[in-house]
C-alpha cells in the first residue's frame, strides 16, 4: 500500500461547537456529518461522511428522490443556502418528519 495512505474517509473527527448525542447530524465546515457517539461541547469526536441515513427533514418541505439535500437549521430540505449533504434516497413528502438521505461530498 502507498505510504501517503491515511484512511478510506468514511469518517471525520470534529470539535463539537454544540452538545452532540449519536446520530445527530452536524455540519464541519462545508461537509455534512452524522455522529457516531454523544459528544460534549468543546469536545472532539468522529462523525460518519458516507451511507444512507433517517435525518430530520424540514417541516412542510417536498422534494423527489434522487435530488439535492442540504442541511439547515439542523434540517434536511432543498433550500440550497444550506450546507450541501447529499442525494435524497427517497422522497420527502409533505407531513414527514424524516428524509431519508445518502451523504455525499462535492466540490466547492
Amino acid at each position: 500500500m502507498a505510504k501517503n495512505y491515511i484512511h478510506d474517509g468514511a469518517t471525520i473527527e470534529f470539535t463539537a461547537v454544540a452538545d452532540v448525542k449519536s446520530g445527530d447530524v452536524v455540519a464541519v465546515s462545508s461537509v455534512v456529518v452524522v455522529a457516531i457517539n454523544d459528544v460534549a461541547s468543546g469536545d472532539k469526536g468522529l462523525g460518519h461522511t458516507c451511507g444512507v441515513w433517517d435525518l430530520p427533514k424540514a417541516e412542510g418541505t417536498t422534494f423527489n428522490q434522487g435530488v439535492s439535500v442540504y442541511l439547515k437549521d439542523g434540517e434536511i430540505g432543498v433550500d440550497n443556502t444550506g450546507v450541501y449533504a447529499g442525494k435524497a434516497w427517497s422522497a420527502g413528502v409533505n407531513g414527514e418528519t424524516v428524509a431519508t438521505v445518502k451523504l455525499d461530498t462535492k466540490a466547492d
